[in-house]
């Protein structure tokens, strides 16, 4: 069985089992569209929290730099 990569392969394999036991749960393949949706935001406000981390620590290493260089005169 192949590994899914995303919530498109997910919702075809849902749809092969519902079509498998004739019987169909749209509310699952709701709750399976949100928590994806929820997984995508997540993953953004990641990348923008760490891209903002990068930011900082430049910043503090620059301020550092700079009360070194202070302390030695």
């Amino acid at each position: 069985m192949r590994t899914i990569q995303t919530l498109e392969e997910a919702l075809a394999r849902v749809e092969d089992l519902f079509q498998k036991c004739d019987e169909r749960d749209e509310s699952l393949l709701a709750y399976m569209r949100q928590l994806a949706a929820e997984n995508e935001q997540l993953k953004r406000s990641v990348h923008k929290l760490r891209a903002s981390k990068g930011i900082k620590g430049t910043t503090t290493s620059s301020m550092h730099s700079k009360l070194t260089d202070a302390l030695r005169e």
